[in-house]
């Protein structure tokens, strides 16, 4: 646009202000008198900018007065390259910020998840029922495809038969919520799915997840095998698992005897046995990510991540030497 003179500039300001009057009383009496000073050093500083230009960046300034993270925004677009503010153009282009939210949020909270896995299947200190069973509640989706459609639910239920089948009642956590079973041996957690018929009402279980972690240095054998087994159907046998119930047992350890590391399957291929170490979950999980992980891994949500569980470590081998 051309340049102004000072009373063009001035009925400039004022329409720029009616357009602006509604979120400008919101604003307190500093906020507008800043909000001005900023309108009218742009006019007199930028000639060239145009009305419609002018118009967009006021509005912008009156709304980060109204945000609670105020001109944080600023200081963070002054740090971009020319480059990676034509990427953030891009971006905004092509995503909304609702939509970009939704995403980026699952995507952190997975790589969170990942992340916090590794540190836990390195560390022979970790406890499968406080620490590695919570992260498996929220981790699902690493076992395959169809966990990412179907919502499973922790199921209290099952879990307290098989407390009372196997004489184990000692739960660790949520009195109200107990989310998995602590046997001799290992922690097994259940998942289910409901059945529903065509008037929309529950029949039972249609899909049961198993995932029983098996203690540091407990090998995954035919005896564990068998013992998922034996589970389904004591499940079976109080009414809770139909034999047209779909159930996966994945048992989890930190190694598999080679000889017994196949998938196998019982009541006609219903019930899926399927033994996993912990290498190839992470790996399972890093290409559920589409490989991000290796992109990524220097975020700073994730360096936050390894110091608090570093600091949790630290804090707990002290308390121990104590």
């Amino acid at each position: 646009m051309l340049e102004l003179s000072s009373e063009e500039r001035a009925e400039l300001f004022e329409e720029i202000k009616q357009e602006n009057q509604r979120v400008l009383n919101k604003i307190s009496y500093l906020g507008r008198e800043k909000w001005e000073k900023f309108v009218k050093t742009v006019q007199e500083d930028c000639p060239s900018i145009s009305e419609n230009d002018l118009q967009k960046i006021s509005t912008v300034l009156a709304n980060l007065e109204l945000s609670e993270s105020q001109y944080s925004l600023i200081h963070q677009l002054a740090i971009l390259t020319p480059d990676q503010l034509d990427k953030l153009d891009e971006i905004l282009k092509k995503w909304s910020i609702d939509m970009a939210t939704i995403v980026l949020d699952e995507l952190e909270f997975r790589l969170k998840l990942l992340e916090q896995l590794q540190i836990k299947f390195l560390n022979s200190n970790t406890d499968e029922v406080q620490e590695l069973q919570p992260l498996f509640n929220r981790g699902l989706w690493i076992f395959g495809p169809e966990y990412e459609t179907i919502e499973y639910t922790s199921n209290q239920g099952m879990t307290s038969v098989i407390q009372k089948l196997f004489g184990h009642s000692n739960i660790l956590g949520s009195a109200n919520r107990p989310d998995f079973a602590i046997l001799p041996d290992s922690t097994v957690g259940l998942y289910s799915y409901p059945k529903f018929d065509n008037d929309g009402s529950e029949l039972g279980i249609d899909r049961l997840t198993i995932v029983e972690l098996k203690k540091p240095g407990v090998p995954i054998g035919g005896d564990e095998k068998r013992q998922a087994w034996k589970y389904v159907k004591e499940l079976m046998s109080h009414g809770l698992v139909k034999r047209d119930t779909r159930v996966t047992c994945f048992v989890v350890g930190s190694q598999l005897d080679p000889l017994e590391s196949g998938e196998t399957t019982e009541n006609d291929n219903q019930v899926r046995i399927v033994p996993i170490d912990y290498d190839t979950i992470i790996k399972r999980a890093k290409s559920r990510l589409l490989k991000l992980y290796d992109k990524v891994k220097n975020a700073h949500f994730l360096e936050d991540i390894r110091i608090h569980e570093y600091m949790k470590e630290r804090a707990q081998r002290e308390l121990f030497e104590m």
